[in-house]
């Protein structure tokens, strides 16, 4: 019944422009990818995601929230029901963007700051290009108790009106790396509808995840 729910939910939303919205775990970015598109100065965001499948111990809910505060730096918080060990700290500095009509941006941040094995630092570049395609690829390194395990990162967005927009993007650890793919559907400029399906490839999990969740953005 849920995967009906869904499918029948991409359907009628058939409608994002790009925004700052954050991924499942917090940061701004598309499904589980930060990107190096920051929040502005005194721009916020806040979210929260419901994950579910098949297995109920994968479900799971995760709320977060973003401000771009001074000198290109962006802060915020994740927590829920996953991250288990607690509310976790997820930092972004924008590094630079060149003069180009479509620019190409770099950004630095760390994900899950204080987790006991979940904390992870990365470097991300973002290019935007004519015709609605943003293309995001980096990479990253996981702090797993005495262990530092790189990898590497990417995704895309394809806007399809002001209204809504299809990405994708892969994420992971070792050899094992989840595709994900979703919708963005924004009801209003500053409120959108997330809806994603997680490790389609099922390389982490025995089935996919599916991933529904709203977003709000604002300036103070």
């Amino acid at each position: 019944m849920k995967k009906w729910c869904l499918c029948l939910a991409f359907i009628v939303m058939a409608t994002t422009r790009g925004w700052a919205v954050p991924t499942i775990h917090g940061a701004t970015g598309l499904i589980m990818v930060p990107t190096a598109e920051s929040l502005q100065y005194k721009q916020f965001n806040m979210g929260i995601d419901y994950v579910y499948g098949d297995i109920p111990k994968n479900d799971g809910l995760y709320y977060k929230a973003n401000l771009g505060t001074f000198k290109s730096w962006e802060l915020g918080i994740v927590g829920g029901k996953v991250p288990t060990e607690g509310v976790f700290v997820n930092v972004k500095y924008y590094l630079m963007s060149d003069n180009e009509r479509f620019p190409l941006a770099i950004a630095i941040g760390s994900e899950n700051l204080f987790s006991k094995d979940s904390t992870d630092v990365y470097m991300v570049a973002s290019k935007k290009f004519q015709g609605g395609i943003g293309v995001h690829l980096g990479f990253k390194a996981l702090f797993q108790k005495d262990e530092l395990v790189p990898s590497i990162m990417g995704g895309a967005e394809y806007v399809l009106s002001n209204q809504w927009s299809v990405l994708a993007d892969f994420n992971g650890e070792r050899k094992k790396y989840m595709v994900n793919a979703g919708v963005r559907y924004f009801a209003w400029d500053d409120l959108s509808v997330n809806l994603s399906v997680l490790d389609i490839g099922h390389t982490v999990y025995t089935a996919p995840l599916y991933s529904i969740g709203v977003s709000y953005t604002k300036f103070l």
